[in-house]
């Protein structure tokens, strides 16, 4: 299964560049299966502020979705405490799948995102 794996550091009061804007995978086939896992560096009620879009071709499967804190001790992928949103591809031709991050915080936040495509 491919995956997409970045760690990104969103200022405070901003929003991220689109997750895999210049990858392979910017446009997939459909039926492609889809799973997004995210975690935030902060802990606590913070990270109700640090949050996640996610839309393939206008459909919206998440719209400021709270993004959970990293947990220390556990390895950052695809498991069920990080797992954001697991779909899967219905246009006919290419779907364009759109991840972007939004820090409601006052201070930078460090996000590691892993956008598993296929299987």
């Amino acid at each position: 299964m491919p995956l997409v794996k970045k760690r990104l550091s969103v200022a405070a009061g901003a929003t991220s560049d689109q997750v895999l804007a210049g990858t392979t995978y910017e446009y997939v086939d459909p039926g492609t299966n889809i799973v997004v896992a995210a975690a935030v560096d902060t802990a606590g009620s913070a990270t109700a502020d640090t949050t996640m879009d996610f839309t393939v071709n206008n459909a919206e499967f998440a719209k400021n979705a709270s993004v959970s804190a990293l947990v220390t001790g556990e390895p950052f992928g695809w498991n069920g405490n990080y797992v954001m949103n697991n779909m899967v591809t219905t246009g006919q031709v290419r779907n364009r799948p759109i991840i972007t991050f939004t820090n409601g915080t006052a201070a930078t936040r460090t996000i590691d995102v892993a956008v598993f495509i296929g299987g």
